[in-house]
């Protein structure tokens, strides 16, 4: 008898495919709302390695894998590799070698367990915004375990509006292994249950220091710190982070996790509601030094989106990906006006321009254009008379 699993929220499996990569030692490197935009495993410090974890955890959340088969199919690689055990590992940040517990039974439930709750929870929550008119309420359900955390059975049958500050900062998954959730109610389903819409209730905080970037905020108590950060995520405070931790990656990485970032869903879901700047390429070091830049990341921001929107409206979302190629492999023209550099790529039949910020920390595309446009023509005469004075200037 064929076994019939019920069919993922596609909400929590696009939640999941939009996240790009960040590589971290310590499960603090890659922090709270870090995790909306990014699918990380701490210590698991190769982009390939993430690669086939992330591949599993895909295949589990949109198959229903349990996590007997997830375990089955990724501990022989794991173990293939070498990451598995207690094993001696130099920390990147402090320089100091440590005993680092890599793969284990543990390990690969917590990886799956923690993954498959928040994707279905931040899943759940894109549905709650689409439909809060229809369900315009919450009801807190702390009731899903045999063991359940006292400060979430205090909050068991709550029932608070949808927009109520209360579920930014308590809106399940909270804590590893919380098993918490809400539910969607109208106002005639509590009229015919006879529940009534409460009161959020005060909450304590506890001072906490992540001993890794000695910041020190203020976490509700009921809320682990790797958890707090509110549901649906904020796009432009998404968008920093990942250029922060892009910044911060080797150079292998960042290119390979900016190449997925962009091919994927998380480009599409900015490009579709934009906010701060998105990292579209990266530069080798010798071009951002021509461009006087202190970052090799180039990024698009929504007020240039916008203005290509306006200006280019011929360039569509999956043309963004030329762009590191027109860097990689265009010929380039320093525009001596501005100090944007110009690649064109005739073969593509692109015109790539960037140009770093004066206090050169930043690395902007200001211009995507095709070769047939009017604008593609000036560059393609500046790159006629740049080769007419090469032709021209005398040799030693």
């Amino acid at each position: 008898m064929i076994e019939l699993r019920p069919l993922p929220p596609k909400e929590a499996v696009e939640y999941f495919r939009q996240k790009g990569y960040a590589i971290g030692f310590d499960y603090r490197d890659v922090w709270q709302a870090q995790h909306q935009a990014a699918f990380t495993v701490a210590k698991a410090m190769q982009l390939d390695l993430l690669q086939d974890i992330r591949a599993e955890v895909d295949r589990a959340l949109d198959e229903g894998t349990t996590i007997q088969e997830f375990q089955k199919r990724l501990t022989p690689n794991l173990q293939a590799r070498g990451w598995w055990g207690r094993q001696q590992q130099r920390d990147p940040l402090t320089g100091a070698e440590v005993e680092a517990q890599l793969g284990s039974p543990r390990r690969l439930k917590v990886i799956y367990d923690t993954n498959l709750r928040t994707a279905h929870a931040e899943g759940q929550w894109a549905r709650i915004q689409a439909n809060k008119a229809a369900f315009p309420f919450l009801e807190y359900d702390g009731a899903n375990s045999e063991n359940p955390r006292l400060q979430h059975s205090a909050w068991d049958g709550l029932v608070l509006p949808v927009d109520d500050p209360f579920w930014l900062s308590h809106c399940p998954v909270k804590e590893f292994g919380c098993k918490c959730r809400v539910i969607p109610r109208s106002a005639r389903q509590l009229e015919r249950q006879g529940k009534q819409v409460g009161q959020a209730p005060a909450v304590a905080t506890r001072s906490y220091v992540n001993a890794r970037t000695g910041e020190v905020q203020q976490i509700p108590e009921g809320v682990h710190p790797a958890f707090h950060y509110p549901p649906g995520g904020r796009r432009a405070s998404l968008a920093r982070h990942l250029v922060e931790k892009l910044e911060a990656a080797p150079p292998p990485i960042a290119r390979a996790s900016i190449a997925d970032l962009v091919g994927g869903q998380a480009f599409a879901e900015w490009y579709r509601k934009p906010a701060g700047s998105f990292p579209l390429a990266y530069l080798a070091q010798g071009l951002a030094e021509r461009l006087g830049a202190k970052t090799q990341l180039v990024a698009l921001s929504e007020d240039t989106l916008a203005k290509q929107l306006r200006e280019h409206p011929e360039i569509t979302l999956d043309e963004y990906g030329v762009v590191q190629a027109a860097i990689d492999q265009g010929e380039q023209i320093l525009d001596a006006r501005d100090g944007s550099l110009i690649f064109i790529l005739e073969e593509a039949g692109y015109v790539t321009v960037i140009k770093a910020t004066k206090s050169g920390k930043g690395v902007f595309l200001t211009s995507l254009r095709r070769l047939s446009s009017r604008q593609a023509q000036r560059d393609r005469e500046l790159q006629r008379l740049r080769k007419k004075a090469d032709k021209l200037r005398p040799t030693e």
